[in-house]
Parts: C-alpha cells; structure tokens; sequence
C-alpha cells in the first residue's frame, strides 16, 4: 500500500499530505448505477410522449380536417336538451384528431418535435453526467432526488 509506505516508503509523507482516500474508498458504485436508473425512469416518460407526438404526426392524413365539432342530440331542440340533461353549450363540442395538412405537420416537426428530441437527449446525457461525476453517495442521493423533481 502507498500509504504505509511499502511501494514507495521515501515518499510515503508526501502522499499523505497530497492523496485524500476520502469518499472513493467506500463509494458504492451499485448506489451509483440505481441513481441513474432512477433519473432514467423520469426522463424517458418523456421521450415516450415525443415518439407518440412524432407517431400521430406521422398517422393523420394529409388533407385539412375539421377537429371541433357541435353535436346537438336530433331528439329534441338545443335549449330542451341543455334543461333535461342539465348541460351547457360546451359539453356540446367534441374534440377529434381529423386531417392536417403537410405543411402543418412539417412545421410542427421543425418547431416541436425535433427540438424536443434535442432536449431530452441534452438532458439525459448531461444528468447522467452529473450524476457520475457527483464525488459522494450521498450527494448522488440528493441530485437524483432533485433531477427528479425538476423533471
């Protein structure tokens, strides 16, 4: 051991005085790979919900649509209706997922989808990082906890 001076007893007084074991003696690196689990777990919900953007993108048809739409029950007039059921003009509308042109669907690819990709894969490799470079268990425990809740 360097410490105890057997590799190198003429310098063993200056290893001390340079060398601090400190926390890398008992670092847990199991601890260490849970923490990242954890941060990945958050993080690819995420990613998750921009590959279902990306798929709907992909899935609605190109040509213009209507996605409101006023559905009055035909068995009797607007104002009966609202009385009986006891209703207002909003629990009229539905909202539906109809055609959206080619231009709308590459705007939004530029604008939203492919930034978000972006993000997340910032996000993931630099909380990873951190999480690796954190020196003690315990400030790994706390930086997870915190990414976490951030994300």
């Amino acid at each position: 051991c360097i410490c105890r001076g057997r590799l190198f007893p003429h310098l063993a007084d200056e290893v001390r005085r340079a060398v601090d074991p400190g926390e890398y003696g008992v670092e847990n690196h199991g601890c260490r790979l849970v923490c990242v689990f954890i941060f990945m777990i958050s993080v690819m919900s995420d990613l998750h919900d921009t590959a279902g953007m990306l798929s709907v993108m992909y899935h609605l048809p190109r040509a213009p649509g209507i996605w409101l739409e006023y559905d009055v029950p035909k068995w009797s007039d607007r104002k009966t209706v609202k009385e009986m059921l006891g209703c207002s003009e909003l629990d009229f509308v539905k909202f539906k997922l109809d055609g959206m042109p080619l231009t709308w669907k590459i705007v939004s690819l530029v604008l939203v989808i492919i930034p978000k990709f972006y993000i997340w894969g910032i996000t993931a490799k630099s909380g990873v990082c951190f999480l690796m470079e954190t020196a003690g268990i315990e400030n790994v425990i706390v930086n997870v906890t915190a990414l976490t809740f951030i994300l």
